[in-house]
């Protein structure tokens, strides 16, 4: 393995702070960089700044370095609503300077990118593969599918060393933005009702952030890349929200959910994705099956209430 320490950004977040505290326990060197300072101790250094900053990215990175991992971001079709040119700036431009960061010192990058890319997948596409049109239909979906096109197109032009995982809905320990999954748990736990407007009919891929931070950790020790360079990265189960309402009771006995019709407007309509790319290349398969990582995470919720 090569020597030197892996640049995280995002490091205050989801994914970033669960891999940069994993990469830590097993006893590799970090340095972690976020808008804001992680609020628990991951065991980590952790530097303040904006993915808009070149300069201070330039000296974050400027020491001995041996990958970059991308995950910060404005996340979520949720956030940044009133101020899309904000979100813009910070997911294109951002991964733009890491790009040409990780170019210029010759280290690998693994950029997070996102399901949401694919927008609404074509009717009767089953699995659904990388080479699907990315089609967002939101503006955080359409940051993610330019970052994803612009990685490739830097190992296509520049030749680096460059890898973009596509997650889909990514729950467990930690997440703060919306998550309907730990609002039912939470609801459950206090003894409330959950109603959602919408679910009956509707699918959803989730992912355990264990995996997710086992897939990244995949992609950065893989020796042998070949020339596909996006993966799929889910759960591996398409579950109907119903599947999804069981897991939950069963994580959580006497839960009450009462489910609306149709889709959720936030979400986009998604065939089963193709994963078992990541399975050949990078040797990544999830092991968390969602009533597992239900069960998982309302334990963890009894015990951190957020």
């Amino acid at each position: 393995m090569a020597s030197g320490a892996i640049v995280v950004t995002g490091s205050a977040g989801l994914i970033g702070f669960a891999l940069a505290a994993r990469l830590t326990r097993e006893g590799r060197a970090v340095i972690g960089t976020d808008r804001i300072q992680p609020r628990e101790d991951g065991g980590f250094p952790s530097t303040d700044a904006e993915l808009t900053d070149v300069h201070k990215l330039h000296a974050i990175c400027g020491g001995d370095i041996r990958a970059i991992v991308h995950c910060g971001a404005v996340s979520g079709p949720m956030l940044g609503r009133d101020n899309p040119r904000a979100v813009i700036e910070t997911n294109i431009a951002g991964t733009a300077n890491l790009l040409e960061i990780a170019r210029q010192r010759g280290v690998r990058l693994v950029f997070c990118s996102s399901t949401s890319a694919y927008g609404n997948t074509a009717a009767g596409l089953d699995p659904v593969p990388e080479d699907a049109p990315l089609a967002a239909d939101d503006i955080y979906g359409a940051t993610k599918a330019s970052g994803d096109i612009l990685t490739r197109a830097y190992v296509a032009q520049t030749g680096l060393d460059a890898i973009v995982l596509r997650f889909s809905w990514v729950y467990g320990p930690r997440r703060r933005t919306t998550c309907v999954v730990r609002e039912m748990i939470k609801d459950a736990q206090a003894g409330r009702a959950t109603t959602l407007p919408y679910g009956s009919g509707f699918t959803r891929q989730y992912v355990h952030i264990d995996d997710v931070v086992s897939a990244v950790i995949a992609a950065l020790d893989a020796e042998e890349i070949g020339p596909q360079r996006a993966f799929n990265i889910t759960g591996g189960q398409r579950l109907e929200f119903g599947e999804i309402v069981d897991a939950v009771r069963d994580a959580v006995p006497g839960a009450r959910v009462t489910l609306g019709e149709g889709a959720d407007p936030e979400d986009q309509s998604h065939g089963r994705f193709d994963i078992s790319s990541a399975a050949r290349v990078l040797g990544w398969r999830p092991q968390v099956a969602f009533a597992d990582g239900a069960r998982r995470y309302a334990s963890w919720l009894a015990e951190n209430p957020v």
